[in-house]
């Protein structure tokens, strides 16, 4: 139970920071205001499987295809796999953009990320998120590797401890 909810944290955390990424980015992509956004999803079982986002030009009043994400659950319905396409308009078709994997362990979750080489024709992987936990899910460190693409092994690129919130408060007095 207390793995869930960290893990629920987790996940929350991340698709935040995937979310204001994408909002920023559609941000500065938004020339005067002229265009707004239109999200559909498909559902499966009460959980979204694909999300669709389009841009809609006000002027024109037309939608342009934008980006579209596959979500993948496991068996505790917990988010296991996004993908995420982007339009091409001279292939007039959805092509690969990214993947990212999260893995649960007892006391630890994974969060890797690849990269669409179409050269490759495949995820190639780019950046890794270890998420370290104690006996009561509280987070204990972060680790971020990033993938050495000439050595194919991934570098530690950061690790923070999380302070205990009982050494926090002791600092102040």
């Amino acid at each position: 139970m207390k793995t869930t909810l960290f893990i629920s944290k987790v996940i929350v955390s991340v698709t935040l920071l995937l979310a204001a990424c994408g909002m920023a980015s559609a941000a500065n992509s938004n020339k005067g205001g002229e265009r707004s956004f239109i999200y559909n999803d498909s559902l499966k079982e009460g959980k979204v499987v694909v999300r669709e986002i389009y841009a809609l030009d006000k002027a024109s009043y037309s939608m342009l295809p934008v980006k579209m994400n596959k979500y993948k659950y496991d068996l505790n319905g917990e988010l296991a796999e996004k993908v995420t396409y982007k339009w091409n308009p001279a292939k007039v078709k959805w092509v690969e953009e990214s993947k990212m994997n999260i893995s649960r362990h007892t006391d630890e979750t994974v969060v890797e990320y690849g990269e669409w080489i179409s050269s490759k024709k495949g995820f190639l992987p780019s950046q890794k998120y270890v998420y370290v936990t104690n006996n009561d899910t509280n987070l204990v460190t972060q680790y971020c590797y990033k993938m050495n693409k000439h050595t194919s092994q991934w570098e530690l690129q950061k690790k923070a401890v999380v302070s205990k919130i009982e050494d926090i408060f002791a600092q102040r007095n």
